[in-house]
Order: C-alpha cells, then sequence, then structure tokens
C-alpha cells in the first residue's frame, strides 16, 4: 500500500462498549475540514455533556501529515492516542472518531484505559466499510461533439471520473485521473490537439475514487 492509494470511512457509525462499570459511546465520522471536525465535535459535547471525558483523534491530508489525539483529562497517552493508533492502523485518513466515557467508579489504570480506547475505536470500526482514496491530478478538457465517443474511450481506458461537464458550443469537461495514469493521459492528449481536443491540467489532490461516476 502506497500514499497515491489510502482510505476513508464511507459513512458515521455509533457503538457502545464497557469496562468494569466505565461505559463508552464512540463514533466516527468521514471529515474533510477542520470545520467538519469541530462540527461533529460540538455537536457529540452538547449531546453527552455530562460525560467525564470526550476524547478523540482525527487524520487529514496524509501529504502534510495532519493528525491530533485529544485525551480529555485522561492520562497523557491512554486515550487518544489509541483511537489515533487504530486510524493509523486501518490506513484511514479523512477520518475522526469521538469516544465519550461516563466513569463508572472504578479506575482502569493506564493499561486499562489504553485497551478500553483502543477497543472502543476498534469496535466503531468493525462494522463501516471503507472507501479507496485516491492521489489524482485534475484535468479539463475540451472537445467538439464530434468527438464524445474518443473522449468515452478515454475515460475507460484511464479510468477517469468525471467532475463536471458544460455543454456549449463545444463541451468542457473537468475529470480527476490517478496519478499513476496521468503522464499516459497528457501523453495521449497531446496528440489529439490534430482533432480539436484541448486540455490543461492542475493541482493533485486526494479525491474518494469511483471511475462509475461518468
Amino acid at each position: 500500500m502506497t500514499q497515491d492509494t489510502i482510505f476513508t470511512l464511507s459513512g458515521m457509525g455509533s457503538t457502545k462498549t464497557s469496562e468494569k462499570g466505565s461505559r463508552f459511546y464512540t463514533f466516527c465520522f468521514p471529515v474533510w475540514s477542520q470545520e467538519e471536525i469541530d462540527r461533529h465535535l460540538a455537536e457529540i459535547k452538547s449531546r453527552y455533556a455530562d460525560a467525564t471525558h470526550h476524547c478523540y483523534a482525527w487524520r487529514l491530508d496524509p501529504s502534510s501529515a495532519k493528525e491530533f489525539a485529544q485525551d480529555d483529562g485522561e492520562p497523557s497517552g491512554t486515550a487518544g492516542l489509541p483511537i489515533l493508533h487504530t486510524l493509523a492502523s486501518e490506513q484511514l485518513f479523512y477520518s475522526l472518531i469521538i469516544v465519550v466515557r461516563y466513569f463508572g467508579g472504578t479506575k482502569l489504570g493506564k493499561p486499562g484505559l489504553i485497551q478500553a480506547y483502543r477497543h472502543a475505536a476498534e469496535s466503531v470500526l468493525a462494522d463501516i466499510e471503507k472507501k479507496v482514496i485516491c492521489k489524482t491530478k485534475t484535468f479539463h478538457i475540451q472537445y467538439p461533439y464530434t468527438q464524445e465517443n474518443r473522449i468515452r474511450e478515454l475515460k475507460k481506458t484511464y479510468r477517469l471520473m468525471t467532475h463536471n461537464e458544460s455543454f456549449m458550443d463545444v463541451v468542457t469537461i473537468t475529470v480527476f485521473c490517478r496519478t499513476d495514469d496521468a503522464i499516459k493521459l497528457e501523453h495521449t492528449l497531446n496528440h489529439l490537439k490534430h482533432v480539436d481536443i484541448t486540455f490543461t491540467a492542475d493541482s493533485s489532490g486526494y479525491q474518494i475514487f469511483d471511475p462509475g461516476q461518468n
């Protein structure tokens, strides 16, 4: 597995676990920005305002190593880090896990806390489908209507995912191409200028990749 292909969550999940009287309510979310993370945290903290701890971890863009873990009053390294390590072991990015704890009267100790938070994180991920995220390059392609069949073949050959389309005097489409196909696609497009197919290419990024969206 390379950093060109990673995973995120297909949707939100929740579960409940317990350990020596303490109750753990765990939630996971796909997230694409710090604003989304903050919104989910605010909602969970409001819903479980009387909880003892609201611990969490998230991972965003792998290219900039953006990740964070929060113990929220638990001993350092016993809550947020086990959650974060669970995300990392599943190769998950653009993902958030929040574990809400209600203290049950019995202290778990550092090893017990690490195990409890790890188990909570693993439990919430157990039944959640993962989606593939690929590193992609964006192409903006213009072509006459007469070249529709040729463009359709390019989409199939290079596993392109259509982002948007505009139908005016010519067709303009924006597509995402996996980075491992991008050089070949550029080469092919450069040899199609004689049939009035033109293009520009710009930034790379990560997308949930579904070539069927064409």
